[in-house]
């Protein structure tokens, strides 16, 4: 590879850097990234019942999951904008998409609230007369009823409303990188 083609890949990767960071300074601004971020304090101020022995790594693994997620779907914005930005079913899925993901995660909310409360329930029957709260802090993880899917709920319901968040913003960042006008979109004039 000559030096000049070595330089070009080094500005390109550069030039893309920036787009990167311009992207989450102008689209993702403070959503996406607080949505990322709300399981650290949702989880430490008990805002959602949760046994403490699965609040830390539900704290970690849902915040690194959304973040990994945001990136994700910035990282295939080229191929979702030929799915946005089109006519017939292509173009009407990749605009119901993020609706899909609310209804995930409100399905993802409702079935965790469903799951706690049958585990607390088999704790019970099980001869341990405490209150929900207690039980919620001194059930060791092991113990735990329908531990993984309460888990695999409470990182659901985060993923999906970060998924809604991040193509809600991509969508926007990508009309404008094309430059197509709202009147444009509105008429049904694609980006193809």
């Amino acid at each position: 590879m000559s030096t000049s083609a070595r330089v070009e890949n080094v500005e390109e990767r550069s030039l893309r850097i920036k787009v990167f960071a311009n992207f989450f300074k102008s689209y993702m601004s403070v959503s996406t990234v607080v949505v990322a971020a709300i399981p650290i304090p949702v989880s430490a101020w008990k805002l959602i019942p949760l046994y403490a022995q699965q609040k830390q790594f539900l704290m970690v693994y849902s915040s690194l999951f959304c973040y990994l997620l945001l990136a994700f779907v910035f990282s295939i914005r080229h191929w979702l904008a030929r799915w946005m930005f089109c006519r017939g079913m292509r173009g009407f899925w990749a605009a119901v998409l993020p609706l899909l993901c609310i209804l995930g995660s409100l399905g993802c909310i409702c079935e965790y609230h469903n799951l706690l409360q049958h585990s607390v329930e088999q704790l019970r029957s099980l001869g341990l007369m405490a209150t929900t709260q207690e039980l919620l802090e001194k059930m060791d993880s092991t113990e735990i009823p329908y531990g993984l899917p309460l888990a695999a709920c409470y990182m659901g319901f985060f993923l999906f409303a970060e998924a809604a968040f991040v193509l809600m913003a991509i969508r926007e960042y990508l009309q404008d990188l094309l430059h197509l006008s709202e009147r444009e979109l509105v008429r049904g004039i694609s980006a193809e």
